[in-house]
């Protein structure tokens, strides 16, 4: 069943059971209990309906969005086996090479 239809079905006996349920809380005749869930009944199915309408082109836009794909790129690096790479200049810290660090105090 469409999601419109079934909206507009739960929005219609939703309200039509509350009707029902107030009017005899109140005392009401039973002819305007009947003629109050009738036109509770008609008015929510077609706005349940217009509800599931709106839902349903929203939700379709949703599932519809394109799916953001680009080109597959293989990446490879030309590395030259004769080239050298540079020396790193890189020491660790050892107890013989202190005077690289600075003190500071605030």
């Amino acid at each position: 069943m469409a999601l419109k239809l079934r909206v507009s079905l739960v929005f219609a006996f939703a309200t039509s059971i509350l009707t029902i349920l107030v009017g005899f809380s109140n005392g009401i005749a039973t002819t305007a209990i009947l003629y109050r869930t009738l036109v509770s009944l008609v008015l929510f199915s077609v706005l349940g309906y217009i509800c599931g309408q709106f839902a349903e082109h929203f939700l379709q836009q949703e599932v519809d969005k394109p799916e953001m794909m680009g080109q597959n790129l293989d990446i490879i690096a030309n590395v030259d086996q004769e080239a050298e790479l540079p020396v790193s200049e890189f020491k660790p810290l050892s107890p013989d090479n202190f005077e690289n660090i600075t003190l500071t105090q605030k």
